[in-house]
């Protein structure tokens, strides 16, 4: 029931596209909406102060740096055990996976109290109006973290930043910025400064910033921005060295994830000795405190390889990525992953969607210039329509995207593959295909047509010979990749 009425609030496609064509402006009140919906609910946004807490945003990796940020701080070695909050977004498969205690996500029986509890609340306050999907979950988070009574709150920011829902907080403990880049245009900008403008809207007067290292377009609006509302310090924070990390392994795979751990290592140092009046010893590496969390991170559905019991020929690998920069990144974490996975006789397949108005040339670019080395053997083109049938979880019901019963944006992401295959062809990086190779691309109407294509096409492929194992990188959306998992019935983590 919770779930049902939480999915009538999602905006449908119309409102949403008219938000983007309005070039964000229709968003500007978004923050006094969102304070009046608290207030409805109970809570003055001063109330949250006591929450300890601590907001990222960024164009990738914000999500990662988080889970990173929630890890180091529960698992820390110091005077007491810290009882953390998270809030990001979106889920993968189960909409609790949006609030966690303690790195679960909140069981079902306690989504649902608290749930109707907000509900019940804003039914008898004011007109009785409901904010949209992700505000009210933005103000269930909070509700649940105050009645949870967690020592700190880490909040991922949805969209951009200044006029983001999880932005009407007065006084963090401290803020970030993860890796910038171009992403959501028609609502935050189409330049990286007009983007950093959004993202450094989170600062606050008096409350240091972090940020990781960034272009020098970025950093300089990064750094306008903090001068502006008066935070108190904006530090830039390096990645980690292969000897500063000093043989720790860091939970979530991918080269780039120590640029996000030093991220979360700055900002839980910042938080340990402001909060806790602890010092935290850094010496020339990773605090000694921090590093159980970081080996121990985990955050599903990016960097995530997984090999299911009852199909051992089929290794998938997971990445929601879904900007171009982020793409550039998972096609070299894949490079990588599958020559480690150290398969003889193999087929690859990629299974890609993307949501929105991207654009498909640019985000399959990157993947297609790397079949000189990783070779893709068939590409799947498919919507986010999880299962073919009207059985669905409510979960994954998505009104924020058209319905295109001509697959008309897989059609053209298929022929974006076969353009860009030619191009890298073209430009010599594709050695192992001749001139004129047919590219196989296929579209399907769901998800679940896509997981028994795959099936069927690892059982002939293993029959005629012509393959022991096949590897599938899914990617493009975390959308997607949740609608497979849930095709392949995982656990939610």
């Amino acid at each position: 029931d919770a779930v049902e009425k939480l999915n009538s609030l999602q905006t449908n496609f119309a409102v949403l596209d008219a938000v983007r064509k309005s070039g964000g402006s229709a968003n500007k009140n978004a923050l006094p909406e969102m304070v009046e919906f608290v207030r409805r609910s109970g809570y003055e946004p001063e109330d949250f102060d006591e929450l300890n807490l601590i907001h990222v945003t960024g164009t990738k990796g914000k999500g990662s740096t988080c889970a990173l940020t929630e890890s180091i701080l529960r698992n820390y070695e110091g005077s007491k055990k810290i009882k953390t909050g998270l809030y990001t977004s979106p889920h993968l498969m189960e909409v609790r996976e949006r609030i966690r205690i303690n790195g679960a996500p909140i069981s079902q029986e306690l989504f649902a109290k608290y749930f109707f509890e907000v509900w019940d609340r804003l039914d008898t306050s004011g007109d009785g109006s409901k904010p949209g999907y992700f505000r009210y979950l933005t103000a269930l988070a909070f509700h649940v973290f105050k009645q949870e009574k967690v020592d700190v709150a880490i909040l991922e920011v949805g969209i951009g930043g200044a006029y983001d829902s999880t932005n009407i907080i007065h006084k963090p403990v401290v803020c970030g910025v993860a890796a910038l880049g171009i992403d959501h245009v028609s609502v935050l900008g189409s330049t990286l400064g007009q983007i950093a403008w959004n993202k450094g809207g989170i600062f606050k007067e008096g409350v240091p910033a972090f940020t990781s290292e960034q272009p020098e377009e970025g950093l300089t609006v990064l750094q306008s921005r903090a001068e502006e509302l008066h935070a108190s310090e904006l530090n830039v924070v390096p990645a980690f060295t292969t000897e500063q990390l000093s043989g720790i392994t860091i939970g979530l795979a991918g080269k780039h994830q120590v640029a996000n751990a030093a991220l979360a290592s700055a900002m839980c140092r910042a938080w340990v000795e402001k909060t806790l009046g602890e010092k935290v010893e850094t010496g020339s590496g990773v605090p000694k405190a921090f590093a159980k969390g970081l080996i121990s991170a985990q955050w599903p559905g990016r960097g995530q390889i997984m090999v299911r019991n009852n199909k051992p020929r089929i290794t998938w690998f997971f990445d929601g990525a879904h900007t171009a920069e982020s793409i550039r990144v998972c096609a070299d974490w894949f490079k990588e992953a599958v020559q480690k996975d150290n398969q003889r006789n193999v087929k690859r397949v990629l299974l890609f969607n993307c949501t929105g108005p991207r654009d498909g040339d640019t985000l399959l670019g990157p993947l297609a210039k790397i079949q000189s080395e990783i070779q893709f053997d068939h590409a799947v083109f498919t919507p986010t329509v999880t299962f073919a049938s009207n059985t669905y979880r409510g979960d994954l019901v998505n009104n924020n995207a058209a319905l295109d019963l001509e697959l008309t944006t897989q059609k053209t992401l298929a022929a974006c593959w076969t353009k860009q295959v030619g191009l890298a062809a073209e430009a010599g990086s594709l050695q192992k295909q001749s001139e004129g190779a047919v590219v196989n691309t296929t579209v399907l109407p769901s998800i679940e047509h896509s997981v028994n294509w795959i099936d069927d096409y690892v059982r002939v492929a293993v029959a005629k010979g012509e393959a022991e194992h096949v590897q599938v990188l899914v990617t493009g959306s975390l959308h997607l990749v949740g609608g497979i998992q849930s095709v392949l019935e995982c656990d939610v983590i």
